[in-house]
């Protein structure tokens, strides 16, 4: 199923004669920490030593890799547990109950409203056109009248 959602020219899915492809949806694209996208010495003068800057290198890449792969191991496993019992949970609930309620709403919305628009069209837009054929026979016109009488207060 979650391959109709692929765009088959661009991603392919994941497969056992493809290892290193973890990522085949590029959801984590935003995620480049390699040493060069990290540390960038950007021109001569900044350069450090050639030695010393193979060995950050190298202490950068193993302290990230054995840091990613022991947090892993330690919160990673129970993670997954969590993530896959809650995406357990949501997709059952999803496919058991929130779907054929949604169906079952639709379907009676649709026959309620069938009934609406029955008993609309017999009563209520009868009695509508009734007063509408009652008041438009009135007419109204305006006229300017100067009245000039005095008001006097009663007390």
């Amino acid at each position: 199923m979650s391959e109709t959602y692929l765009l088959h020219d661009e991603i392919h899915p994941a497969s056992p004669l493809d290892p290193d492809n973890r990522d085949p949806m590029r959801i984590n694209k935003h995620l480049q920490l390699d040493f060069f996208n990290v540390i960038a010495e950007p021109d001569t003068s900044a350069y450090n030593f050639e030695v010393l800057h193979k060995l950050l290198h190298q202490v950068y890449h193993y302290t990230k890799i054995f840091i990613y792969r022991f947090l892993t191991i330690l919160v990673g496993l129970p993670l997954m547990l969590c993530w896959g019992l809650i995406f357990g949970i949501y997709t059952f609930i999803m496919i058991w109950l929130v779907v054929p309620i949604r169906r079952l709403s639709q379907s009676f919305i649709a026959e309620c409203g069938f009934y609406v628009q029955t008993l609309s069209d017999a009563v209520i837009a009868p009695i509508h056109r009734s007063m509408g054929q009652m008041f438009s026979g009135i007419r109204m016109s305006l006229s300017k009248v100067d009245d000039h009488s005095t008001k006097q207060i009663q007390v």
